[in-house]
């Protein structure tokens, strides 16, 4: 029931960027975050982290998902691509408030359908999923 739950958000959240952002947003010069090209129309998606740092999410002109986040000296790693193909910027959800550390990011994919992927607690991510229909 939970995971249905969190389907449904997801998808009202997910939705509600394609509703927003044409599919054929292109990179415009000069959108850079930390040295990274993304498309502007997408923005860059920060979320904070219970320790007071931070990561960030965005779309570079290549599609997929690009991330960053910073130490406890706030200093920035390097940046990571997550892969993926979105056509939206990035929405992140937490399933369950008590757990902070929990999370995931979601885009509406090539296929036009929600994708996403989970975070745990330890900071390791799953591989891309596809949003299930909600039954």
């Amino acid at each position: 029931m939970k995971k249905l739950r969190a389907a449904v958000v997801t998808i009202a959240a997910v939705a509600g960027l394609a509703m927003a952002v044409p599919p054929t947003a292109q990179a415009a010069s000069g959108c850079t975050s930390g040295g990274k090209a993304y498309i502007c129309e997408f923005g860059v998606t920060t979320k904070a982290l219970p320790n007071g740092t931070k990561q960030v999410f965005l779309v570079a002109p290549d599609r997929a998902v690009w991330t960053r986040w910073t130490d406890s000296d706030g200093d920035w790693s390097h940046w990571l691509s997550m892969g993926g193909v979105a056509m939206s910027a990035v929405a992140i959800t937490v399933p369950q408030p008590s757990l902070p550390w929990q999370f995931a990011i979601h885009v509406i994919g090539r296929d036009g359908v929600g994708w996403f992927r989970e975070r745990d607690a330890n900071g390791n991510w799953s591989e891309w999923a596809r949003n299930r229909d909600p039954q």
